[in-house]
């Protein structure tokens, strides 16, 4: 087979691998993250939140992986540029979602200690939660 065929083959793998775990990110987490108490409804499903930080770091790794596969065949047009996409788009990409999965597991630590206040003063665990929680990408508007 063509190395060039079998490299775009493992791209394309990895585009599936990662808009899948993508996706089912999304739908584990959004439940969780919309809830008006999302502390309580993350401590209660705090399994959930973990499959869906895994679900996260699969896609940050199959998607990192695509400039390190895809860079034999770039450099050949411009190494340059194909080193600047293995960078940014393997290295910082990865970083950004590790730090959302760390952010995203520190939220069921949190998430007990503020069941465990119950009524005393929870403002700093909701300043925590909300700090853990902007790292998912639609609070950012």
């Amino acid at each position: 087979m063509d190395t060039n065929k079998m490299i775009g083959r493992m791209v394309g793998i990895l585009f599936i691998i990662g808009t899948v775990s993508g996706i089912l990110s999304l739908v584990l987490s959004t439940p969780l993250f919309d809830a008006s108490d999302y502390l309580t409804k993350i401590a209660a499903n705090d399994t959930q939140l973990v499959i869906a930080a895994l679900c996260v770091l699969t896609m940050g790794l199959s998607l990192a992986l695509i400039p390190i596969i895809a860079f034999p065949v770039l450099r050949e047009q411009n190494e340059t540029l194909a080193r600047g996409y293995v960078v940014f788009r393997g290295a910082l990409e990865m970083v950004g979602y590790f730090v959302t999965v760390i952010a995203w597991l520190l939220l069921v630590p949190v998430g007990k200690e503020y069941v465990k206040a119950g009524g005393a003063d929870v403002s700093g665990y909701q300043a925590v939660g909300r700090f853990c929680q902007i790292s998912d990408n639609r609070y950012l508007e």
